[in-house]
């Protein structure tokens, strides 16, 4: 048998490294001290990308041993990522296929936002539009709105 001696805790205060780290980005943090061993579980939303949170981790504390680590998203950085892919200068456009009736059709985010909003009775109200994005919806001189209606 052969036995692998693992760096003690050095007697920091992981807990309080990890929520410098994370700031507000944390959602989830468990540190325990097992026989002198450091074990952590941590969630966190809209931050690095795991593997580099791992491998920072491991430069900062390679003694403590990461139990649970997890990464996930806030609603707010979904509907970001929708929007963006909604831009004509997103690079990674996802394909997306959709079942119209019996049919399966290759689309994008694009035509099936509006395909969607085609189908759907807006009343003012129903969209909460942000102030920075009052632009959408201002009013807009004749000789302009003559020239959008031709686009």
């Amino acid at each position: 048998m052969r036995r692998i001696k693992t760096p003690q805790s050095l007697g920091r205060d992981y807990k309080q490294m990890l929520k410098d780290y994370f700031g507000k980005f944390l959602y989830g943090l468990d540190v325990k001290n097992k026989g002198g061993h450091v074990q952590a579980q941590v969630v966190y939303f809209d931050f690095k990308h795991i593997d580099t949170v791992r491998k920072e981790l491991a430069q900062m504390m390679p003694e403590v041993e990461f139990i649970r680590l997890k990464r996930d998203f806030t609603t707010t950085a979904m509907t970001w990522l929708l929007g963006q892919t909604l831009s004509p200068d997103y690079r990674n456009k996802p394909v997306i296929y959709v079942k119209r009736g019996d049919d399966i059709i290759k689309t994008d985010m694009v035509d099936l936002a509006q395909s969607e909003l085609c189908q759907m009775e807006l009343e003012e109200g129903d969209i909460d539009y942000p102030e920075a994005s009052d632009l959408d919806l201002c009013l807009m001189d004749d000789e302009t709105m003559r020239q959008h209606s031709w686009d």
